[in-house]
């Protein structure tokens, strides 16, 4: 955020704010909310973090009823404390759908001992509001122990970029305030959030974190695109050199390529996500496209959900494994034989020839059309023989959400007068709109 005169000494925000771009009245307005957290200083006397350790991905699993078998076989399943909680802080029904059911996790989906339940603590930004309350009047962080909880990450309050300076202060500090919570009222191994508008908001949670003993944090990237990914980008060099032995829990990240940028910054970072399971969900496997080292192919499969979405943790586990250099090649598509034809450069060099595009906007236009890999071989067979398939409408119709897109044919855009490849592009338009909703999709039954 850039610095900004008036900003400078704020009563409110003292001497951690570095400026902001909605100037200085703004959080004089809201400075009613410092008196209730004890101010801004993070100087709260914490409870070292026992030692434990976290895979290199696990599943999290979505709100609702259905319960996966698979679950009871992973080390660590995640839960998103809006299926184990209402917003008051009591038990939920989407937890125990029985009025005299075991009010036990454990029990009710046959999880041992040896499986690790963690509950985490993003939802949408009335329902934390309400837990936040619910904390002074309900024992919330006693409930999930007694659910068959063994760790739970903080209350994640949302920071916008465009909302007071304030507003950004207060909410990390309320962060670690309900860490301090959950050790005074539970025995769960707390696991902060990580989040930051500033440099300076990072480094002085870094530091604190360190300080009071904690190896372990978790940084919520699900809404990365309303967040600002520059900012969660320009941190992470800062955590790598003032933490290098951190372990970040990294929720809400699904693309491979995004994943294995992360994991390379951070090398001890573990990933969950709701993604493996929301697809199993829909019938619908994940796997690696042929010759694309990070580009995820979405198949629609007849099959049992607990053995898709055992399949999708598979493939997020094994491309870690390869992306950190100590394990093997995740399985590609049985679906596709040939690298997807042709390899990034020649297609690239193909629309620069062809098409007179610069090399930037070639790699573009190649990521577009592998969205959806049957368009890009189809694109590729055009390119090569000149044949186009008039029927042809690509693969992403048969993926979830994808009912609100229109779903011409490769026929009927060209007799409404595009070319060929704008045809392909269209459709590859198409397929990473749908693409992007299943990742709203995503956050959203999470939450």
């Amino acid at each position: 955020m850039t610095e900004f005169s008036d900003c400078h000494d704020c009563p409110a925000c003292g001497p951690f704010c570095d400026g902001s771009a909605e100037g200085a009245d703004r959080c004089r307005e809201l400075a009613g909310w410092l008196d209730p957290i004890g101010g801004l200083a993070l100087d709260i006397p914490l409870k070292p973090q026992p030692p434990f350790d976290l895979p290199p991905f696990f599943p999290q699993h979505l709100n609702g009823l259905q319960v996966p078998a698979m679950i009871a076989r992973e080390p660590v399943v995640g839960v998103g404390i809006a299926k184990a909680l209402t917003p008051n802080g009591k038990v939920s029904r989407r937890a125990i759908p029985l009025r005299y059911g075991p009010h036990d996790l454990r029990a009710q989906w046959g999880i041992g001992e040896e499986t690790t339940l963690l509950c985490i603590g993003n939802t949408l930004d009335g329902t934390l509001e309400k837990l936040w309350r619910a904390q002074g009047r309900e024992n919330v962080w006693g409930r999930l122990q007694a659910l068959g909880f063994d760790a739970a990450t903080s209350l994640n309050f949302s920071i916008y970029l465009d909302h007071p300076r304030l507003e950004h202060l207060v909410n990390i500090k309320r962060t670690w305030l309900t860490v301090r919570r959950m050790q005074e009222t539970s025995r769960l191994i707390p696991i902060p959030h990580l989040q930051w508008a500033t440099p300076l908001d990072l480094e002085r949670q870094l530091d604190y974190a360190q300080a009071q003993g904690f190896h372990t944090l978790t940084l919520n990237l699900q809404m990365w695109k309303r967040q600002g990914w520059q900012t969660v980008a320009a941190g992470l060099p800062i955590i790598r050199e003032r933490a290098p032995d951190l372990c970040l829990l990294i929720t809400g990240v699904a693309g491979l390529k995004r994943m294995a940028g992360l994991a390379k910054v951070l090398p001890h970072a573990s990933f969950a996500n709701t993604t493996a399971h929301y697809l199993a969900q829909r019938y619908v496997r994940l796997s690696l496209a042929p010759g694309h080292g990070t580009r995820l192919i979405k198949e629609a499969v007849d099959g049992h959900p607990d053995l898709i979405l055992a399949e999708n943790v598979r493939l997020y586990r094994e491309f870690l494994g390869k992306a950190r250099g100590n394990g093997r090649e995740p399985r590609p598509s049985p679906a596709a034989s040939d690298p997807l034809g042709a390899t990034l450069a020649q297609l690239t060099t193909a629309l620069q020839r062809c098409f007179g595009f610069d090399a930037e906007r070639a790699d573009h236009l190649f990521d577009r059309l592998a969205t959806d890999p049957s368009i890009l071989e189809a694109f590729r067979v055009w390119l090569q023989t000149g044949e186009l398939d008039r029927e042809f409408r690509g693969s992403f119709a048969t993926w979830p959400c994808s009912d609100w897109v229109p779903q011409p044919t490769l026929g009927q855009l060209l007799d409404g007068g595009l070319t060929p490849l704008d045809a392909f592009l269209h459709l590859a338009s198409l397929a990473h709109q749908v693409d992007e909703e299943i990742e709203l999709r995503v956050g959203q039954a999470g939450y």
